[in-house]
């Protein structure tokens, strides 16, 4: 394991909605996050799936947690992606 696999990653999410009635997610800090879904429930629930599967084609298996309030509309939220050993070292994985 590098030293840097060992750190957790920040992942902010940019939320927009569009006149075909999808929301999408893209990401700053994550190149190749693009997810689309009809409501923004069902893009919160694939965001993290989404973050953890580009690091895992990347060769880094990591736990996906919300940072800060999820709740609202505000068109950024925020994602750690926890390398596994660490979350397990934590309790959270």
């Amino acid at each position: 394991m590098t030293a840097e696999s060992s750190l957790a990653k920040v992942v902010r999410v940019n939320v927009e909605y569009d006149s075909a009635g999808l929301f999408y997610a893209t990401s700053p800090d994550l190149k190749g996050l693009l997810v689309a879904e009809p409501t923004r429930e069902a893009l919160e629930t694939a965001v993290p799936e989404a973050i953890k599967d580009l690091y895992l084609a990347l060769g880094e298996n990591v736990v996906i947690i919300p940072a800060g309030d999820m709740d609202g509309d505000h068109p950024m939220k925020t994602w750690v992606g926890v390398p596994v050993g660490l979350a397990r070292c934590l309790e959270i994985a």
